[in-house]
């Protein structure tokens, strides 16, 4: 993943509705995204989390990737 598709996956992360995909194809490398958020809640230390699916198409080879992100202080999603 580059900048561009760093970029994508927080705004996903951000905006989609939980169960609803957002999908992005990055101009520079042809590699297509699919992005689910599947579960939203707070962390014990009270951050937003939210449980993702991601499927990845890169250079014909799809992949499916399982992971959490929490937003940090600054609004950008680790």
């Amino acid at each position: 993943m580059d900048d561009h598709d760093r970029q994508q996956t927080g705004l996903a992360l951000e905006n989609a509705e939980t169960g609803r995909n957002t999908q992005w194809v990055n101009p520079d490398t042809g590699y297509r995204y699919d992005l689910m958020p599947t579960d939203t809640y707070q962390s014990a230390s009270g951050r937003p989390c939210r449980d993702y699916t991601m499927q990845a198409v890169i250079d014909g080879r799809e992949e499916t990737i399982h992971g959490t992100a929490c937003r940090r202080a600054d609004g950008t999603w680790e």
